[in-house]
């Protein structure tokens, strides 16, 4: 196998990014990836911009201060209609659909797995960009072809630099405190909120990878959804300190048994919430749903499988992250649903959760061991998060 390694400065390991860099300042690293790392062409790009199944956007800079979104699937007349220059062609979540595509995150396996979004790829003509702005997520921009000028500004922008009208959310004015040109093979990491404008040197094309980053408000709407599904019909009972006298006062009984009947749900610190956050993480989006396979497999069969020296595969659309529940049992999350198992399968967990293609040399000693190991590979098997490599 091929082994893929980004290709960090002598003085930058993993480590030290994940301490010095990771949410804390963007990185430019200079030829971080070969040339091959790249499949398509801008010619297959458009291609998949004309499939229903893509999500594609055309951002155009009519003038400085006026911009038009256009969404996809287009026709191919669309793109003999585009004027020369100053605009973007964007597709997101290629990963899912293109396996070499998807080849590219071997090579960012030192960062969090579970947080993981898309890669989106974009074609920009001469001087073609989305504008100055920010992102609430981590990400790092690959160049893949061509060049393109990177400005960065450090300063905190807010709903209200934004220019007025538009769908799209681009900044009015732009300092810029540090700028490079990226060439072919090169990556820029940027941490979430820090605004930065890409601008095509001639034509281009770029690869992002983005990061999950849900936020407070997200979060917090999702969670109390789900205290909402833990109550029941109790009702609220008149307290103790009635007074005849002030039968208007909300008393602090009433307080009370309010606080009362809330206070019985599962807190931010329960195990509730950890499970939950859990499936919550690894919940695909709409579109990505997974399908089980048309022929369940039992544990002989993934046993069987394996056996031949056959690999599991990830499915794309699958997610996955794990989390200690207590010193005897892990929880394995995936696409929003949690599997509980003995810890004695941590090994086990971590290789599911962390790697697309699953080698049957390293899953053999864990199903001739355990039978819950292979109880475990049947059922992502059959939820469709796992494939078996057939050639």
């Amino acid at each position: 196998m091929k082994t893929r390694l980004l290709r960090f400065p002598p003085e930058i390991d993993r480590q030290v990014f994940l301490r010095d860099y990771w949410q804390k300042r963007p990185l430019l690293i200079r030829r971080a990836l070969p040339p091959d790392a790249f499949p398509l062409t801008a010619d297959e790009l458009a291609g998949l911009a004309c499939e229903p199944e893509f999500e594609s956007r055309l951002i155009i800079e009519n003038t400085a201060n006026d911009w038009s979104l256009r969404q996809g699937p287009f026709a191919e007349e669309d793109f003999s209609e585009l004027p020369d220059d100053h605009w973007t062609l964007l597709i997101q979540d290629v990963d899912k659909f293109i396996p070499e595509v998807a080849e590219l995150f071997d090579y960012f396996d030192f960062v969090p797995a579970w947080r993981v979004d898309d890669i989106m790829i974009s074609y920009a003509s001469d001087q073609g960009g989305v504008g100055p702005h920010s992102d609430n997520y981590d990400v790092f921009l690959m160049q893949a072809k061509g060049r393109r000028r990177w400005r960065l500004s450090y300063r905190d922008y807010g709903d209200e630099d934004l220019l007025p009208g538009l769908e799209q959310r681009i900044l009015a004015y732009f300092d810029t405190d540090e700028e490079w040109v990226l060439e072919p093979g090169d990556v820029l990491y940027l941490p979430p909120g820090l605004a930065h404008w890409g601008i095509a040197e001639g034509e281009c094309m770029t690869y992002s990878l983005g990061f999950r980053a849900p936020n407070q408000q997200e979060i917090a709407a999702e969670w109390f959804q789900h205290l909402i599904g833990c109550t029941d019909n109790r009702a609220l009972r008149d307290p103790d300190d009635l007074d005849p006298d002030n039968l208007g006062e909300i008393t602090q009984g009433a307080h009370t048994q309010a606080a009362n009947l809330v206070s019985v749900l599962p807190s931010e610190r329960s195990t509730v919430f950890r499970h939950w956050l859990g499936r919550y993480l690894t919940e695909p989006k709409s579109q990505f749903q997974l399908e089980p396979p048309d022929r369940l497999w039992q544990s002989k069969d993934i046993t069987e499988h394996l056996s031949r020296r056959r690999d599991l595969i990830r499915h794309p659309f699958a997610r996955f992250g794990w989390s200690q529940v207590d010193e005897a049992t892990i929880a394995l999350f995936h696409n929003g649903e949690a599997t509980l198992v003995a810890i004695t399968l941590r090994p086990l967990v971590k290789i599911i959760a962390e790697q697309r293609r699953l080698r049957a040399e390293c899953l053999i000693p864990f199903i001739d061991t355990d039978d819950e190991a292979a109880d475990l590979l049947t059922e992502l098997h059959n939820l469709g998060a796992l494939e078996p490599q057939n050639t």
